[in-house]
């Protein structure tokens, strides 16, 4: 809670995304509850290459913590599931424990929010949309299994180019992905990557029966459980995938292009 801002009177949120991620600050935002200020900062790095960026996104992390200053931030979360698969869920752990003690808010990682969905949900066998190059669709599914899960399948949506192959990728391609997994019935399907679209897609498959998550809508839940932790259990991640969830209507009314047809 904090009164020093107009808006935010709930709390101040903040986010750190890819540069030319277009995807993951547009659906976190939606999926905020009222009076929830979010602020977004961009990690950024000279490099061209998407390995030698996600490296320098975690060493240089602090100095992308440090461009929020003094805003009375309440959580920050670092959403990009990518650069911490080669940790272990223990070394993550102690690591963003370690940055939320010095900063004196909680510091969450795309990955730590994913496994505490995990846990929310009780799930066990997944199955998994990997927008991503090979060599990290290997690294992600690693990471995954040492976190304690069993992988059913993988599937990648097709491409279709443009400037960055994740952030084009467009609503129907996830969609078909995900419902190719459908017959395997997983405890979940997550929608890997928090620059691929997922809410529209989320939308259209929590409808058809399945239970999908993604990189950015764990994010905002697990933010949210930051300032209002009645609103980080298990019963309201589930309610953010009920067909009445309220960021359905602000989705659709932001972004009415995005919505799948059913």
């Amino acid at each position: 809670m904090s009164d020093d801002v107009e808006y935010g009177t709930r709390g101040t949120l903040g986010l750190l995304v890819p540069q030319a991620n277009t995807t993951a600050e547009p659906e976190v935002q939606a999926l905020m509850g009222p009076d929830l200020l979010l602020l977004t900062g961009r990690l950024t790095s000279p490099h061209p290459g998407l390995q030698e960026r996600m490296v320098d996104y975690l060493e240089h992390i602090e100095e992308f913590i440090g461009t929020f200053a003094n805003a009375p931030l309440a959580a920050l979360g670092f959403l990009i599931t990518g650069a911490t698969y080669h940790f272990n869920p223990q070394e993550e752990d102690a690591f963003f424990a370690g940055l939320s003690a010095k900063y004196g808010y909680p510091i969450i990682s795309a990955g730590q929010s994913i496994r505490r969905a995990f846990a929310a949900l009780g799930a066990q066998r997944i199955a998994l949309v990997s927008p991503y190059p090979d060599w990290l669709t290997e690294r992600s599914a690693a990471y995954w299994k040492r976190a304690g899960v069993e992988i059913a399948a993988i599937e990648t949506p097709v491409k279709v180019g443009g400037f960055h192959n994740i952030y084009t990728i467009r609503n129907p391609a996830v969609l078909a992905a995900a419902r190719r997994l459908a017959p395997l019935k997983t405890d979940l399907v997550l929608l890997a990557g928090a620059g691929m679209p997922t809410l529209g897609p989320i939308m259209a498959l929590a409808d058809e029966g399945m239970q999908p998550i993604s990189s950015n809508l764990c994010m905002a839940w697990a933010l949210m459980q930051a300032v209002a932790p009645a609103e980080g259990g298990a019963e309201a991640l589930r309610r953010m995938l009920r067909s009445d969830a309220a960021w359905r209507g602000v989705f659709s009314a932001r972004f009415p292009g995005a919505v799948c047809a059913s």
